[in-house]
């Protein structure tokens, strides 16, 4: 009695299967792309911990900024190998107006996919828009808001609310809203 018979086509199958996923594991195959940038501190110069930053920022080689606007608008772009990746705005505003009004009007983020963090603060999974505690403009009749934008694709709006709750504070604790020098 002979016991050795050819493998089945499913037993075939499923052994090049395993091969196959054996062997893709093993190899690099694409290589995940990373980083060869230092990831910055700041926006143009106003503070924002790389790791609030560092989930907006896609992979590259080389990082730069450019800073631009006139009085009482500051934009930032930060450029990954010349590509705009991320946008920040800080912007000054007439009294009166609303985190509303700036968020779903000027910025246009759209109702149904946005999650309010609290009062100051609204995003979704790409752009965050922030009200400013700036004591010193209010006092002369204007609001202070800021924007945070991931130009390329979407993050959590955790992510999202990280970026934007640190920036609009660093921006409250800035010499242009509280007057003091330090």
């Amino acid at each position: 009695m002979q016991c050795m018979r050819p493998c089945s086509p499913l037993v075939r199958t499923i052994g090049l299967l395993v091969t196959g996923l054996t062997l893709a594991s093993c190899s690099s195959g694409t290589p995940e792309a990373k980083r060869a940038y230092a990831i910055p501190s700041s926006l143009c110069g106003t503070a924002l911990p790389a790791s609030a930053l560092e989930p907006l920022l896609p992979a590259g080689k080389k990082i730069s900024s450019v800073k631009s606007g006139p009085a009482g608008f500051t934009r930032c772009r930060l450029l990954v190998d010349g590509r705009i990746a991320v946008t920040s705005i800080i912007e000054q505003w007439e009294s009166g107006t609303t985190l509303t009004n700036v968020a779903y009007g000027t910025y246009g983020l759209p109702s149904g996919k946005v999650k309010k963090g609290n009062s100051r603060y609204v995003m979704s999974d790409a752009t965050a828009v922030g009200h400013a505690s700036c004591g010193k403009l209010q006092q002369e009749g204007h609001e202070i808001f800021t924007m945070i934008r991931k130009e390329q694709g979407a993050v959590d709006a955790g992510a999202m609310e990280k970026a934007i709750t640190k920036f609009t504070d660093s921006v409250s604790a800035a010499k242009q809203c509280t007057g003091s020098n330090t």
